[in-house]
């Protein structure tokens, strides 16, 4: 403690000192300052007069006439000194020094700058230099410029300053016979201004600082004396800024073995199956192997998805689109793809779609799905039994009348949630059981995926829950409404109507794949949907193919050797323009998922983009609207108003 105490005392003395030397300094500079304003103003006053001496000299001088006031210069000896005008009355040429002198004694009395024109041989006694202009005429002489000093006149303080006046080629005409030449120095003019309002001024602004500083200092010296005395609470502080910096550590660590784990069983799932496949077995057992390893081959896809989608928010690379969708279209596949999983729990699924819902919206229709589905998913997976509930209705937005605000509700029977978890539900690397007994499994990402894409989406989430009795989850997206256009085309009714009346008809396709085993898999696939596939393993290929047979759709893969599939989808766009042929549907295969690859890829001119590993359903959506003669998005979405982020 005492050492403390002195080390206070020696910082106190330290501050103190320094405080000082500032006062010291900024009261010094504030007097050079008050020095220099007095100096800018004799400045100022010499500039105007040089300038009406110059504007005098230009003019060869002003004649006025004589009076009382206005006497000839008897010192001035120039031939026409002096005029007679017709009417009888005479003018008398008023020369620049002439002219000064009599301003200056006006000002004696009007103002309290004063000035005097004088030279070492002045024509006139009255302009006879004093000591102090005497010495500064003669330091002029020297090269000096300019003098200044602070003097006392009449026990009053003043600033006086004096520089020279030269010889100009106008003043050559009055001073020439007086042995001048051209920029020789006349003489000078001295300005005296005083500084007894500066010096107040000075003195209140010393004043002002002293108390200034004097505050600095007390306030500095509490400052110090409170610091010492909390300098404990400060290493408690930065004790439990440690501790909280390894509590974090810890929710990572945890999440990467959690994340492990979410991985490697799923894998271990595929794998194992496929080994037990190599055996002989009978075909239920088969079956119940492939269905298994199908299941755990979709829950790695998924946890992939959610790892790349997470790293793309957290990038700040995640960009929304804004598209027309059929909004009782995504409540009822939501119904439909956890349909099974609610029969195999008991569960009652209800989806209730409220008048007030348009049939369409403008907004990111994947990415809502994805949170719907996120949330829905996490709704059936922590409810044993009883039902869930998914709603959805519209409300205006305000005053403007071409978006509304989207309310979907989820609400399930099931464990609930304590409040503490609440707070933390969202966060990263955060699970509410971490434990190696935990019963729920679960890589820990959906719904921190769904908060960052509902503050993407300008939306809001409210989870209201309780212990036991089952959580309700609202969300708020404000969308906006398409241009008018028929429902049935909207939601995609006439195009799926259409290619179900062709769906007797023999559909070629040209798959474009280089990888042998997703080649086959892929064919194999269309061939089962009754589809007659055509294989090329590059770009080339499937030019070459294209150009001898006409093709109902065809699903390009982007990176091969010979030839990209950009590069085919461009040669095959220039054929189709070249010889006039109807635009044939192209869709990107390829495992470039990453933000911005689909956009890419349409500006390419490619149609659609679906991403590998490729589901069955999603392969059958697409071929049917592709079938049905959709366009790409590029050319059907209406334009998005600026600053509009659905």
């Amino acid at each position: 403690m005492q050492l403390r105490n002195k080390h206070i005392l020696l910082a106190c003395a330290a501050w103190t000192l320094l405080v000082i030397a500032a006062a010291a300094v900024s009261i010094n500079a504030s007097y050079e300052s008050m020095l220099e304003q007095a100096r800018v103003a004799a400045r100022v006053a010499f500039e105007k007069d040089l300038t009406y001496r110059r504007w005098n000299a230009l003019r060869g001088g002003v004649y006025v006439r004589v009076n009382e006031k206005n006497q000839p210069n008897p010192f001035l000896t120039v031939p026409d000194r002096d005029l007679h005008t017709v009417e009888g009355v005479t003018l008398t040429m008023i020369n620049p020094a002439y002219m000064t002198r009599q301003a200056y004694e006006i000002q004696r009395f009007s103002a309290e700058v004063q000035n005097h024109i004088t030279s070492l041989n002045p024509l006139r006694p009255q302009n006879l230099a004093d000591p102090w202009e005497h010495r500064a005429l003669l330091s002029f002489h020297s090269g000096i410029p300019e003098v200044f000093s602070h003097e006392t006149i009449n026990d009053q303080p003043y600033l006086r300053i004096m520089r020279p006046v030269h010889i100009e080629q106008d003043c050559l005409r009055c001073h020439a016979a007086q042995g001048y030449k051209l920029g020789a120095i006349r003489g000078g003019i001295s300005v005296s201004v005083p500084l007894a309002t500066h010096l107040r001024e000075f003195r209140t602004l010393t004043a002002k600082t002293a108390a200034g500083y004097g505050l600095v200092w007390a306030i500095g010296l509490a400052a110090l004396v409170a610091g010492g005395r909390g300098l404990g609470r400060s290493m408690d502080k930065e004790r439990e800024a440690r501790l909280a910096a390894e509590a974090a550590s810890v929710a990572k660590s945890e999440f990467l073995a959690n994340m492990s784990h979410e991985i490697r069983t799923p894998l271990n799932g595929v794998l194992g199956m496929l080994q037990l496949l190599r055996d002989p077995a009978s075909p239920e057992e088969q079956g119940s192997f492939v269905d298994m390893a199908y299941d755990s081959g979709r829950r790695l896809l998924a946890l992939l998805n959610d790892i790349l989608d997470f790293s793309s928010m957290e990038a700040g690379e995640l960009k929304l689109t804004a598209e027309p969708f059929c909004t009782r279209d995504l409540l009822t596949s939501a119904a439909n793809v956890f349909a099974a999983a609610c029969a195999e729990n008991r569960l009652n699924l209800r989806v209730v779609a409220d008048d007030s819902l348009p049939v369409t919206l403008l907004g990111d229709e994947a990415r809502l799905r994805q949170v719907l589905f996120n949330l829905l998913a996490n709704a059936i997976k922590f409810t044993p039994s009883g039902s869930v509930l998914v709603e959805a209705w519209v409300r205006p937005h305000g005053t403007d009348f071409g978006r509304v605000r989207l309310y979907l509700a989820i609400t399930d029977t099931g464990i609930g949630m304590e409040d503490e978890k609440l707070g933390t539900m969202f966060e990263r690397f955060t699970q509410a059981d971490g434990s190696f007994t935990r019963r729920y499994q679960g890589a820990g990402l959906g719904l921190a995926i769904v908060k960052r894409l509902i503050d993407l989406m300008r939306g809001t989430i409210t989870v209201v829950s309780e212990t036991g009795q089952g959580t309700s989850v609202y969300l708020m997206l404000p969308l906006a409404l398409p241009a008018p256009i028929p429902a049935a085309q909207a939601c995609g009714v006439e195009g799926a109507k259409g290619a179900e009346a062709r769906k007797d008809e023999p559909r070629r396709v040209l798959l474009v794949e280089d990888e042998e085993v997703s080649r086959l898999a892929t064919k194999l696939l269309l061939e089962r949907l009754g589809y007659d596939v055509t294989c090329a393993a590059n770009g080339q290929e499937a030019v070459e193919a294209w150009s001898g047979r006409r093709f109902d759709v065809v699903l390009m893969d982007i990176q091969m050797p010979v030839l990209d599939g950009v590069e085919a989808t461009h040669i095959i766009r220039a054929m189709e323009a070249q010889r006039d042929l109807p635009r044939t549907p192209i869709i990107a295969l390829t495992a470039y998922a990453m933000p911005g690859d689909r956009e890419r890829f349409l500006e390419a001119g490619l149609n659609e983009h679906m991403a590998k590993p490729v589901q069955l359903e999603d392969l059958k959506h697409v071929l049917r609207l592709a079938l049905a003669g959709f366009k790409s998005p590029r050319e059907t979405a209406p334009e998005r108003p600026e600053g509009e982020n659905a």
